[in-house]
């Protein structure tokens, strides 16, 4: 006999139908994490280039957040970025550098207000970038 049954053709198709939504699922918690990350570092990346920058051109540079908004504003170039490019579900939960505030400043010796950023996304992961007073930082994932 040649060829498959239509019961042989179903069973196949169902599978491949569980597969995939199996796949979608996992893809989207994948995606939803890798934007967090992308979100946390590149938050890092603006600490490391204001400190840089407050360095090399003698001067304070500051970085604001805003938990309401979700954004954050790099001055003097006055550059507000929003977290929600990195992904919808990527929200900044709190800001708090040196006495509880908001902004972080980065001085021209490289000293900074330390502090932290927390982030999380819709799947409950977070990520913390801290800053210590030197202007070094780091990124903490807790991944869900």
């Amino acid at each position: 006999m040649n060829g498959f049954s239509l019961a042989e053709l179903l069973i196949v198709i169902a599978i491949i139908g569980i597969l995939a939504t199996v796949t979608v699922f996992a893809w989207q918690r994948f995606m939803s994490n890798t934007n967090l990350r992308t979100a946390a570092r590149d938050i890092a990346s603006e600490f490391s280039l204001a400190k840089e920058n407050a360095m090399k051109e003698s001067r304070n540079y500051t970085i604001t957040f805003n938990v309401n908004a979700n954004t954050f504003t790099m001055a003097p170039t006055g550059t507000t970025k929003n977290l929600t490019v990195y992904g919808t579900d990527i929200r900044l939960v709190s800001a708090s550098f040196g006495f509880g505030g908001t902004v972080i400043t980065f001085q021209p010796r490289g000293i900074a207000s330390a502090g932290n950023v927390q982030l999380t996304n819709g799947r409950g992961s977070t990520a913390s970038v801290v800053v210590n007073i030197t202007g070094k930082n780091h990124v903490d994932f807790t991944m869900q």
